[in-house]
C-alpha cells in the first residue's frame, strides 16, 4: 500500500518581522540541526559548539539573507512540522537569476517532500520573473540531482554545478 503524498508547505521568513509561528519554525530547524547525526557535516556544529537555538537561526538566517541577497522559507508539513528549509540567494533580477539550496531532515527524505518544495520555490521564482535558477548539487546526491532532473535541470559535464532554465510561460 503507498502511502498518501504529505502536503508540504513554504513558510517565509521575513527579516525584520518575526512572528510567534515563525519563532516556532526556528526552534523546530534548531532541533533537526542539533539532533540529526545523519545529516551532511556541513550542516553540523563543529564540536564543543553552543547548541542551536530558535533565536540563533533566525539571527543567522537574517544576515545570511541581507548577505546573500536571498529568501529563506520553512518547508512545513501539514501538521505544522518543519521538516527542512529551502531557499533563493544571489537574487540578481537585472540577469533574472538565482541559486537555490535545501536540506530536508533525515527522517524526511524520500518521501516526495523535496521535490513538492523545489516545485514551490520554482514558483516562487517565476513569480518574481526570474529565468534561471542554479545550484551546487554534488554527483553523488542522486536523489537531490533527480529532484533536479525531473524539473528539467541540466549539469555541467563532470562538475557538481546544475542549472534550470525556467519557463516562465507556465501558468
Amino acid at each position: 500500500m503507498n502511502a498518501a503524498p504529505v502536503a508540504v508547505e513554504l513558510i517565509a521568513l521575513t527579516p525584520g518581522n518575526i512572528e510567534e509561528a515563525t519563532r516556532s519554525y526556528a526552534a523546530q530547524l534548531a532541533n533537526i540541526l542539533n539532533t540529526d547525526l545523519e545529516l551532511p557535516p556541513e550542516f553540523q556544529s563543529p564540536p564543543g559548539a553552543p547548541a542551536h537555538s530558535a533565536e540563533s537561526i533566525l539571527s543567522y538566517v537574517e544576515e545570511w539573507c541581507r548577505k546573500k541577497k536571498a529568501l529563506f522559507f520553512f518547508i512545513v508539513l501539514q501538521d505544522d512540522k518543519v521538516a527542512g528549509s529551502i531557499s533563493l540567494s544571489h537574487l540578481d533580477m537585472d540577469a533574472g537569476s538565482a541559486r537555490t539550496g535545501y536540506f530536508l531532515a533525515t527522517k524526511f527524505q524520500g518521501k516526495g517532500i523535496g521535490g513538492q518544495a523545489f516545485s514551490r520555490v520554482l514558483d516562487i521564482a517565476r513569480q518574481q520573473g526570474l529565468k534561471s535558477i542554479s545550484g551546487t548539487v554534488p554527483k553523488s546526491n542522486t536523489a537531490s540531482r533527480k529532484i533536479w532532473e525531473n524539473h528539467g535541470a541540466v549539469g555541467h559535464g563532470m562538475e557538481d554545478e546544475i542549472t534550470l532554465l525556467l519557463d516562465n510561460e507556465r501558468p
